[in-house]
Protein backbone atom coordinates (compact mmCIF):
# COMPACT_ATOMS: atom_id res chain seq x y z
CA UNK A 1 0.00 0.00 0.00
CA UNK A 2 1.13 3.76 -0.93
CA UNK A 3 0.70 5.76 1.65
CA UNK A 4 1.66 9.60 0.15
CA UNK A 5 3.09 12.75 2.11
CA UNK A 6 2.74 16.44 1.60
CA UNK A 7 6.45 18.00 0.68
CA UNK A 8 7.53 20.84 2.51
CA UNK A 9 7.03 23.20 -0.51
CA UNK A 10 3.36 22.61 -0.93
CA UNK A 11 3.17 21.73 -5.07
CA UNK A 12 4.33 17.58 -4.97
CA UNK A 13 3.81 14.78 -2.90
CA UNK A 14 6.03 12.26 -1.92
CA UNK A 15 4.91 8.09 -1.92
CA UNK A 16 5.66 6.46 0.68
CA UNK A 17 6.50 2.40 1.00
CA UNK A 18 7.40 1.42 -2.28
CA UNK A 19 9.37 3.73 -3.34
CA UNK A 20 13.13 3.65 -2.65
CA UNK A 21 14.93 6.05 -0.74
CA UNK A 22 16.68 7.71 -3.13
CA UNK A 23 13.51 8.86 -4.61
CA UNK A 24 12.44 10.39 -1.60
CA UNK A 25 15.53 12.17 -0.56
CA UNK A 26 15.30 13.24 -4.61
CA UNK A 27 11.58 14.82 -3.72
CA UNK A 28 13.28 16.37 -0.62
CA UNK A 29 15.88 18.28 -2.82
CA UNK A 30 14.21 19.49 -5.08
CA UNK A 31 10.89 20.79 -2.36
CA UNK A 32 13.83 22.69 -0.49
CA UNK A 33 15.65 23.86 -3.97
CA UNK A 34 11.87 25.83 -5.21
CA UNK A 35 12.02 26.98 -1.48
CA UNK A 36 15.33 28.47 -1.27
CA UNK A 37 14.71 29.92 -5.11
CA UNK A 38 11.94 31.54 -4.01
CA UNK A 39 13.97 33.63 -1.07
CA UNK A 40 16.73 34.25 -3.71
CA UNK A 41 13.92 36.15 -6.06
CA UNK A 42 12.97 38.33 -2.78
CA UNK A 43 16.52 39.13 -1.72
CA UNK A 44 16.90 40.37 -5.45
CA UNK A 45 14.67 42.11 -5.24
CA UNK A 46 15.12 44.09 -2.26
CA UNK A 47 18.73 44.26 -3.52
CA UNK A 48 17.55 45.84 -6.44
CA UNK A 49 15.70 48.39 -4.84
CA UNK A 50 17.98 49.47 -2.39
CA UNK A 51 20.80 49.77 -5.28
CA UNK A 52 17.84 52.42 -7.27
CA UNK A 53 17.38 54.41 -3.76
CA UNK A 54 21.29 54.44 -3.62
CA UNK A 55 21.42 55.71 -6.88
CA UNK A 56 18.75 58.28 -6.47
CA UNK A 57 20.23 59.45 -3.16
CA UNK A 58 23.63 59.79 -4.93
CA UNK A 59 21.81 61.93 -7.69
CA UNK A 60 20.38 64.30 -5.26
CA UNK A 61 23.85 64.55 -3.71
CA UNK A 62 25.74 65.42 -6.92
CA UNK A 63 22.89 67.76 -7.90
CA UNK A 64 23.34 69.74 -4.32
CA UNK A 65 27.15 69.58 -5.11
CA UNK A 66 26.95 71.16 -8.80
CA UNK A 67 24.71 74.13 -6.98
CA UNK A 68 26.51 74.57 -4.32
CA UNK A 69 29.55 74.61 -6.38
CA UNK A 70 28.07 76.88 -8.54
CA UNK A 71 27.44 79.39 -5.84
CA UNK A 72 31.34 78.94 -4.65
CA UNK A 73 32.08 80.19 -8.01
CA UNK A 74 29.74 83.23 -8.48
CA UNK A 75 30.51 84.31 -4.45
CA UNK A 76 34.40 84.20 -5.57
CA UNK A 77 33.65 85.93 -9.01
CA UNK A 78 31.79 89.10 -6.95
CA UNK A 79 34.45 89.23 -4.25
CA UNK A 80 37.28 89.57 -6.75
CA UNK A 81 35.11 91.94 -8.51
CA UNK A 82 34.90 94.23 -4.98
CA UNK A 83 38.45 93.63 -4.41
CA UNK A 84 39.67 95.01 -7.58
CA UNK A 85 36.60 97.99 -7.21
CA UNK A 86 38.53 99.20 -3.89
CA UNK A 87 41.55 98.89 -4.96
CA UNK A 88 40.63 101.03 -8.23
CA UNK A 89 39.19 103.19 -5.78
CA UNK A 90 42.08 103.68 -3.40
CA UNK A 91 44.40 104.49 -6.29
CA UNK A 92 41.94 106.93 -7.43
CA UNK A 93 41.62 108.60 -4.52
CA UNK A 94 45.45 108.84 -3.66
CA UNK A 95 45.88 110.16 -7.00
CA UNK A 96 43.55 112.64 -6.76
CA UNK A 97 45.20 113.41 -2.86
CA UNK A 98 48.85 113.59 -4.43
CA UNK A 99 47.53 116.07 -7.32
CA UNK A 100 46.13 118.25 -4.97
CA UNK A 101 49.10 118.36 -2.97
CA UNK A 102 51.39 119.16 -6.17
CA UNK A 103 49.26 122.13 -7.18
CA UNK A 104 49.67 123.59 -4.08
CA UNK A 105 53.15 123.40 -4.01
CA UNK A 106 53.54 124.74 -7.39
CA UNK A 107 52.98 128.40 -6.74
CA UNK A 108 55.99 128.07 -4.21
CA UNK A 109 58.32 126.70 -6.89
CA UNK A 110 57.43 129.77 -8.96
CA UNK A 111 58.52 131.77 -6.97
CA UNK A 112 61.76 130.25 -6.86
CA UNK A 113 62.15 130.38 -10.40
CA UNK A 114 60.99 134.42 -9.76
CA UNK A 115 63.71 134.40 -7.45
CA UNK A 116 66.24 132.80 -9.40
CA UNK A 117 65.57 135.11 -12.07
CA UNK A 118 65.89 138.45 -10.28
CA UNK A 119 69.23 140.09 -10.41
CA UNK A 120 71.21 139.51 -6.93
CA UNK A 121 74.31 140.56 -5.93
CA UNK A 122 74.20 137.26 -3.19
CA UNK A 123 75.52 134.75 -4.98
CA UNK A 124 75.72 132.47 -2.22
CA UNK A 125 71.72 133.22 -1.49
CA UNK A 126 71.16 132.42 -5.00
CA UNK A 127 73.23 129.21 -4.31
CA UNK A 128 71.02 128.62 -1.78
CA UNK A 129 67.47 128.92 -3.71
CA UNK A 130 68.58 127.10 -6.44
CA UNK A 131 69.34 124.25 -4.11
CA UNK A 132 66.15 124.03 -2.28
CA UNK A 133 64.47 124.36 -5.74
CA UNK A 134 66.06 121.38 -7.18
CA UNK A 135 65.31 119.16 -4.73
CA UNK A 136 61.88 120.22 -4.54
CA UNK A 137 61.36 119.08 -7.70
CA UNK A 138 63.28 115.64 -7.34
CA UNK A 139 61.08 114.96 -4.69
CA UNK A 140 58.41 115.62 -6.88
CA UNK A 141 59.54 113.74 -9.75
CA UNK A 142 59.56 110.81 -7.82
CA UNK A 143 56.13 110.72 -7.38
CA UNK A 144 55.85 111.26 -11.23
CA UNK A 145 55.41 115.29 -11.38
CA UNK A 146 57.49 116.66 -14.58
CA UNK A 147 57.85 119.66 -16.38
CA UNK A 148 56.33 120.44 -19.58
CA UNK A 149 58.70 121.17 -21.92
CA UNK A 150 57.64 124.75 -24.20
CA UNK A 151 60.24 127.18 -25.87
CA UNK A 152 61.28 125.69 -29.18
CA UNK A 153 58.22 122.73 -29.08
CA UNK A 154 55.52 123.53 -31.49
CA UNK A 155 52.24 124.38 -29.70
CA UNK A 156 50.20 121.64 -27.84
CA UNK A 157 46.65 122.79 -26.77
CA UNK A 158 46.86 119.53 -24.21
CA UNK A 159 49.92 120.84 -22.85
CA UNK A 160 50.47 124.88 -23.57
CA UNK A 161 48.17 127.07 -23.03
CA UNK A 162 48.77 129.99 -25.18
CA UNK A 163 48.62 133.84 -23.62
CA UNK A 164 49.74 135.74 -27.13
CA UNK A 165 50.86 135.65 -30.08
CA UNK A 166 54.33 137.31 -31.46
CA UNK A 167 55.84 138.11 -35.06
CA UNK A 168 59.35 136.42 -35.01
CA UNK A 169 61.53 135.80 -38.10
CA UNK A 170 63.33 132.60 -38.40
CA UNK A 171 61.11 130.60 -36.17
CA UNK A 172 58.53 128.39 -37.64
CA UNK A 173 54.58 129.52 -37.17
CA UNK A 174 52.88 128.01 -33.99
CA UNK A 175 56.26 127.87 -32.15
CA UNK A 176 56.88 129.21 -28.55
CA UNK A 177 59.07 131.47 -28.32
CA UNK A 178 58.69 131.95 -25.24
CA UNK A 179 57.37 130.33 -21.28
CA UNK A 180 55.77 132.67 -18.99
CA UNK A 181 54.75 129.86 -16.25
CA UNK A 182 55.52 126.62 -16.63
CA UNK A 183 53.25 123.52 -16.33
CA UNK A 184 53.44 120.01 -15.00
CA UNK A 185 52.57 116.73 -15.86
CA UNK A 186 51.20 113.89 -13.26
CA UNK A 187 51.86 110.60 -14.58
CA UNK A 188 51.60 111.81 -18.02
CA UNK A 189 47.78 113.60 -17.03
CA UNK A 190 48.67 117.70 -16.78
CA UNK A 191 47.65 119.27 -13.90
CA UNK A 192 48.55 122.86 -15.07
CA UNK A 193 49.64 123.93 -18.75
CA UNK A 194 52.05 125.95 -19.46
CA UNK A 195 51.49 129.59 -20.18
CA UNK A 196 53.06 130.66 -23.29
CA UNK A 197 53.47 133.01 -26.68
CA UNK A 198 53.47 131.68 -30.37
CA UNK A 199 54.85 132.74 -32.68
CA UNK A 200 52.77 133.70 -35.95
CA UNK A 201 54.06 134.50 -39.76
CA UNK A 202 54.58 138.01 -40.52
CA UNK A 203 52.05 140.49 -41.64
Amino acid sequence: MKHERQCPGGDCRCEQGSQSDAVSAKCATGCAGDSTGAGADADLGAGTQACAELERKLAEAEAKAAEHWDLYLRTRAEFENYQKRVQRDLAFNIRCGKSELVKGILPVIDDFERALCAESADSPFKQGVEMIMRKLLDVLARDGVKPIEAVGCPFDPRLHEAVATREQDGVADHTIVEELRRGYTYDDDVIRPTLVIVAVPNQ
